[in-house]
């Protein structure tokens, strides 16, 4: 069963996670944007190697990996914020 303590420290994970998405979500999609515009234009020259593709392919699996993870954060905050307030969904 989960403690209170447990809750509390899970609502405060999800506060964080908010704030952290809040000050870096436009930069984050701005780097995804600009990798995928790098890609385009390495293709188009004809110099888009496959170390460079894989390598920009990781870099966007990581960043969206952080941004799910960020996400993942605050839905859990947000159900513990509820446990510890009593909401029900359901009713």
């Amino acid at each position: 069963m989960t403690t209170q303590d447990d809750l509390i420290e899970t609502v405060h994970s999800g506060q964080a996670a908010r704030m952290i998405r809040g000050d870096f979500e436009d930069s984050l999609i701005g780097r995804e944007d600009d990798i995928v515009t790098m890609l385009v234009n390495a293709y188009r020259s004809d110099t888009l190697t496959n170390e460079r593709l894989r390598g920009a392919i990781g870099e966007i699996a990581g960043i969206r990996g952080f941004r799910e993870d960020l996400e993942a954060r605050i839905r859990r905050g947000t159900m513990a914020a509820e446990a510890q307030l009593g909401v029900d969904k359901n009713g």
